[in-house]
C-alpha cells in the first residue's frame, strides 16, 4: 500500500472503533476521570493482566469524557504498529471523532508528507493543541506494539502533550511501559491490577445488580474473598448464575466454574516449566524470585516467574519490592498436584525454603516451612522467637494455631509461647484455658513486676471477654495505676480495662477519659491487638451507651477504615468496630449498610469479640430481619444469642435476647407470648440474682422492667396500666442512674403510651413530644420513626417508613419549652438560681427543676457545659 493510501487503510479504521460498554458495567467513582485530576492525571497508564477489566475501564473513561463534552480518540495497537503507523492510526482516529473541530482532509494531506515519525507526531500534537476542546486519547493494547513504538513514540507523545490533551494507555504488564524515555519526566498516574480489583462493596453491587432483591450480602462477600476481587471472577460467577438459575447453589456453582477457568485457561495452558514452578511454590504465602530459585535448587526460573506475573492473574505484585502473592484459588487447584510429588522431595524443598526465609529474617514463614520439612524442634524455636510479634500484629488465630500444634511437653519447654498464648486464649471463647497457664506463669520464682502487671492485665482481659464485671473490678483494685516499670505496650491495655469497668458502672464520661488516655499510643512500637482500634471502640461504645448514634459514627467510620487496612476485615478489633458502626447506622436510620458491615463477621465476634460488640451485632441483625418481615430469622438470631448467654454464663446476652423477643412479640400484638417470656425472665432474675455479677444487676433489672412494659402494652385495655406505670417509672430511674441514653428515651416514650392508655392524653402528649425531641437530637431516628406517629397503633406503634436523617431534621427550638428557653438565656448571663427566680417570678425550687430538665435535654454536665452545648446547637447566640 502506497503512502497516499495509508490513511484509508481499513485495518486502521477498525482499530479506531471503541468497544461497547457492557450494560452491567460497574461505574466506580474512585476510578473516575474526575478523581484523577491534576498534572499527574494528564497521562494515565492502566497496566494489568488479562481478566482485570483494563479495557472496560478505558471504555468507562471514554463514556465519562463524552458526557463532559470532550472529544475522544480511540486506538487499539498491535504488532504492526511501528511509530509512523501509530501516527497514521492517531490521525485516522482523530479524523473520525473530531468532525468540524480539526484533523480534516487538508491536515491529513499535510501529515502524509512526513517520513520521520517524531516530526509527524509533532504535527499531530500541534493540531490537537489547535482544537478548542478537551481531548481524551485512549490507546489500548500498548504492550503488543513494537519496541520502538513503546519506548520512543509513546514516550514522546506523553512528554509533549498539550494542556487540552489527556492520554490514557492500557497495557498488560511489561517493564517497558512507563519506565523508558520521556515518560520518566512526564507526570503520570499508574492504575495497576490492585486498583482494578473490586472492593467488597463493589462485588456486592455487581451481584445485587445481577440478582436483584434475591442477592445475599454474605454470599457476595464469600465470593469476594474467594476471588480476591478479581473482576473476571465476578463476571464468571454472574455468568454461572444466569446459566444455572440456581440461587441456592450459586456459590458452589460459581466456585466450580472459576476453578475450571483457572485449570483450563490459566494453569494448563502454561509451558511445562511454568506449570512445575507453580506447583512447587503453591505452598508459599508470599513468593520472591530468589526464594523460588532456592526451592527449585538453584534453577533459574526468573523469566518464567516474570511472565506468570505479567501475563496472568495467578501472581499479583505485593505492595513493595519483588514479593508476589499466588492467587488462593490457584493454590487450592495446585495443592492436589503438589501432594503427588514424592514426600522426600517435598521435605527437601521445604527445608531449602525454611533456610532461605530464616536468612531473610522471615522467621514465622521459616517456621512453617520447617514444620512442613519435618524439622519440628527447629520450627518451634523459630516460632517462639516471633510469636509475640504475631500477637502485636493482631494475629490471634495464628498464635492459637501454634499453641494447638505444640505437644504439651514441647509447649512447656518453650516459655516464650506462654504469655502470648495466654493473651490469645484470654481474647477468645477459650478464655478459661488461660487461667491455668497464668497460674504457671505467676508461679515462676524470677517473675518481675512488669510480668506480674501483664499477668494481671490478662486476667482483666479474661474478665472482660467473659463479661464478668465483678472479676474485672476486683483485678483492677490491685493496680490503681500502671507501675513505673510496666512495658509500654501494656499501659494502654490497663486503660482499656479501666474504661470498660467505668462504662459498666454507668460512667460513660469517665470511661471516655480512660480510653482517651492512650490515643497517643497507637504506634507500632507500643500497640497490641487490645489497643489498636480499642480507643476508638471504647469512645464509640460510650457514645452508644448514651444513645448518641451520630457521635458514635463519627468516631467509628475512620477507625474501621484504618483497622481494615492494617489488620484485615476479619480481625477481632475490626469486627468489633464494625458491630458498633452497624448498630449506630441502624439506630440512626440506615437500612442497607449495617448488613454489609456485619456480613462474614458474626462468627469472629462469637469466637473472639467482647460481649458488648456481640450483643450489638445480634440485636442489630435481629431488628433488621424483623423490619423486613423475616420474623423466623429474627427469632432464630435472638435464640442463638440467648443460648450463647446461657452456655457461657453471660446473663447480659441472655437478658438482652429474651427482652428483644418480648419487644418483637409485643409489637406484633402477641400479648400472651410476650407475658409468658417476661414471667420466665422475672423468675430467672429473682432465683439467680445472687449468681449474677453485681456490676450488671441494675442493667439487667432495667432490661426486665422495659420488657414488662412492652408486654403490658401488648394487651388491649387499661387493666395492666397501673403496674406498667410503676415498671416504666422504675425503668426511667435505672436508665438515668446508668446514663443509658437510648433506654432513657425509650422509657419516656413507653411512659407516654401507658399514660395515654390510662386516659391522661395531655400529659402523655407532653412527655412524648419531649422524648421525640431528645431522640432526634441524639440521632436516634429509629426510635423517632417507631414512636413518632407514622403508622402508630393503639399498642406500641409499628415503625413508619425510615427516612435517612439530615441535619435539618433536628429543630433546636423544639427541644425546649418556652420557660426553659427563658431560663437558658439567663443562665448564659451567669445569673444564679436565686437571681433567675427573681427575674422570672418563680420559686428557686422551680428553677432547679427546670435546670435539671435543661441539663438532661442538652446533655450538660454542669451549668457552663449546658450553655456551651446550647450555643453549639444554635439555641442561644454564640
Amino acid at each position: 500500500m502506497t503512502d497516499s493510501l495509508r490513511f484509508r487503510d481499513p485495518a486502521l479504521l477498525l482499530k479506531t472503533i471503541p468497544p461497547r460498554v457492557a450494560r452491567d458495567l460497574l461505574e466506580r467513582d474512585r476510578l473516575g476521570l474526575s478523581r484523577l485530576s491534576g498534572s499527574a492525571g494528564q497521562f494515565i497508564t492502566v497496566v494489568a493482566p488479562t481478566g482485570f477489566g483494563k479495557t472496560s475501564q478505558l471504555a468507562q473513561w471514554r463514556k465519562e469524557a463524552l458526557a463532559t463534552g470532550s472529544l475522544v480518540f480511540w486506538l487499539t495497537l498491535d504488532g504492526r504498529d511501528e511509530p509512523l503507523r501509530l501516527v497514521n492510526g492517531l490521525a485516522q482516529s482523530a479524523n473520525q471523532a473530531s468532525g468540524r473541530f480539526g484533523f480534516d482532509t487538508p491536515f491529513i494531506a499535510t501529515l502524509e508528507r512526513f517520513s520521520d515519525p517524531l516530526e509527524a507526531m509533532t504535527a499531530w500534537l500541534a493540531e490537537a493543541a489547535r482544537i478548542s476542546r478537551d481531548i481524551l486519547l485512549v490507546i489500548d493494547e500498548a504492550d503488543r506494539a513494537p519496541e520502538a513504538t513503546r519506548t520512543e513514540a509513546l514516550s514522546y507523545l506523553a512528554g509533549n502533550a498539550p494542556a487540552n490533551l489527556r492520554i490514557a494507555i492500557g497495557a498488560r504488564p511489561t517493564e517497558r511501559i512507563g519506565f523508558d524515555g520521556n515518560l520518566v519526566n512526564a507526570p503520570y498516574t499508574r492504575i495497576a491490577a490492585d486498583d482494578l480489583r473490586f472492593k467488597p462493596g463493589e462485588t456486592i453491587s455487581m451481584l445485587a445488580s445481577a440478582l436483584g432483591k434475591a442477592h445475599d450480602v454474605e454470599v457476595a462477600l464469600r465470593l469476594h474473598e474467594l476471588i480476591e476481587g478479581w473482576p473476571l471472577g465476578v463476571q464468571l460467577a454472574i455468568a454461572s448464575l444466569r446459566r444455572n438459575d440456581d440461587l441456592s447453589g450459586f456459590l458452589s456453582a460459581a466456585t466450580a466454574d472459576i476453578r475450571r477457568f483457572f485449570i483450563d485457561r490459566l494453569i494448563d495452558r502454561q509451558p511445562d516449566a511454568a506449570k512445575q514452578l507453580l506447583i512447587r511454590i503453591s505452598q508459599l504465602d508470599m513468593v520472591h524470585p530468589e526464594l523460588c530459585v532456592a526451592i527449585c535448587d538453584g534453577a533459574d526460573i526468573r523469566d518464567d516467574l516474570r511472565k506468570l506475573q505479567e501475563q496472568t492473574p495467578l501472581l499479583s505484585q505485593a505492595e513493595e519490592g519483588e514479593w508476589m502473592r499466588l492467587h488462593p484459588m490457584a493454590r487450592e487447584v495446585l495443592d492436589d498436584r503438589y501432594r503427588r510429588i514424592a514426600e522426600t522431595e517435598r521435605r527437601a524443598m521445604s527445608a531449602r525454603a525454611s533456610e532461605w526465609l530464616s536468612n531473610a529474617g522471615l522467621f514465622e514463614a521459616a517456621a512453617e516451612q520447617a514444620l512442613a520439612a519435618g524439622m519440628a524442634e527447629r520450627a518451634y524455636d523459630l516460632a517462639e522467637g516471633v510469636v509475640q510479634q504475631m500477637l502485636i500484629a493482631g494475629r490471634i488465630g495464628a498464635v492459637l494455631e501454634w499453641h494447638q500444634r505444640l505437644p504439651v511437653e514441647d509447649f512447656l519447654r518453650h516459655p516464650g509461647f506462654w504469655m502470648p498464648a495466654a493473651w490469645a486464649l484470654a481474647m477468645s471463647e477459650r478464655h478459661a484455658e488461660a487461667r491455668p497457664l497464668l497460674d504457671r506463669i505467676e508461679a515462676q520464682p524470677t517473675l518481675q513486676i512488669e510480668d506480674k502487671f501483664e499477668a494481671s492485665l490478662i486476667r482483666s482481659t479474661i474478665a472482660g471477654f467473659a463479661d464478668s464485671g465483678d472479676e474485672l473490678n476486683d483485678e483492677l483494685r490491685h493496680w490503681t495505676e500502671p507501675p513505673s516499670g510496666a512495658r509500654p505496650q501494656d499501659v494502654p491495655i490497663y486503660w482499656v480495662s479501666r474504661g470498660l469497668a467505668s462504662l459498666h458502672a454507668g460512667k460513660p464520661d469517665q470511661s471516655r477519659l480512660d480510653w482517651m488516655r492512650f490515643e497517643g499510643f497507637d504506634q507500632s512500637d507500643v500497640y497490641t491487638p487490645m489497643t489498636l482500634g480499642f480507643g476508638s471502640y471504647g469512645i464509640a461504645l460510650s457514645h452508644l451507651w448514651e444513645g448518641r448514634c451520630a457521635l458514635a459514627e463519627q468516631v467509628l467510620r475512620p477507625a474501621l477504615t484504618k483497622a481494615e487496612a492494617q489488620m484485615g476485615r476479619r480481625n477481632l478489633v475490626t469486627c468489633m468496630l464494625a458491630a458498633l458502626l452497624a448498630r449506630a447506622r441502624w439506630d440512626g436510620g440506615s437500612h442497607d449498610e449495617p448488613a454489609s458491615l456485619l456480613a462474614l463477621r458474626l462468627d469472629v465476634l462469637e469466637r473472639q469479640g467482647l460481649p458488648d460488640a456481640l450483643l450489638n451485632a445480634y440485636l442489630t441483625l435481629a431488628r433488621m430481619a424483623a423490619s423486613e418481615s423475616r420474623h423466623d430469622k429474627a427469632f432464630s438470631l435472638l435464640e442463638e444469642l440467648r443460648a450463647l448467654g446461657v452456655t457461657r454464663s453471660m446473663p447480659r446476652l441472655h437478658f438482652a435476647a429474651q427482652c428483644e423477643m418480648v419487644r418483637q412479640h409485643a409489637k406484633a400484638g402477641r400479648g400472651e407470648t410476650a407475658g409468658a417470656l417476661v414471667r420466665q425472665l422475672e423468675a430467672t432474675f429473682v432465683s439467680q440474682q445472687s449468681q449474677f455479677p453485681k456490676a450488671f444487676l441494675s442493667w439487667l433489672e432495667l432490661q426486665l422492667e422495659l420488657a414488662k412494659v412492652h408486654a403490658a402494652l401488648a394487651h388491649q385495655g387499661s387493666d395492666h396500666m397501673v403496674d406498667a406505670l410503676h415498671d416504666v417509672e422504675r425503668a426511667t430511674v435505672l436508665a438515668s442512674a446508668l446514663n443509658l441514653g437510648w433506654e432513657a428515651v425509650e422509657a419516656r416514650l413507653l411512659r407516654s403510651l401507658v399514660l395515654e392508655r390510662s386516659g391522661y392524653a395531655a400529659a402523655a402528649a407532653e412527655i412524648r413530644t419531649e422524648a421525640l425531641s431528645l431522640a432526634e437530637i441524639n440521632g436516634q431516628f429509629r426510635l423517632s420513626t417507631q414512636y413518632g406517629g407514622v403508622g402508630r397503633t393503639g399498642l406500641i406503634g409499628q415503625p413508619g417508613p425510615v427516612v435517612e436523617p439530615t441535619m435539618e431534621s433536628v429543630s433546636g427550638a423544639a427541644i425546649l419549652t418556652i420557660k426553659e428557653r427563658e431560663i437558658l438565656g439567663l443562665l448564659a448571663q451567669n445569673l444564679s438560681n436565686k437571681e433567675i427566680a427573681i427575674a422570672l417570678d418563680l420559686s428557686e425550687q422551680t428553677v432547679k427543676w427546670h435546670l435539671k430538665n435543661l441539663f438532661l435535654k442538652l446533655d450538660g454536665a454542669n451549668r457552663k457545659h449546658t450553655v456551651a452545648r446550647a450555643r453549639m446547637l444554635g439555641l442561644i447566640a454564640a
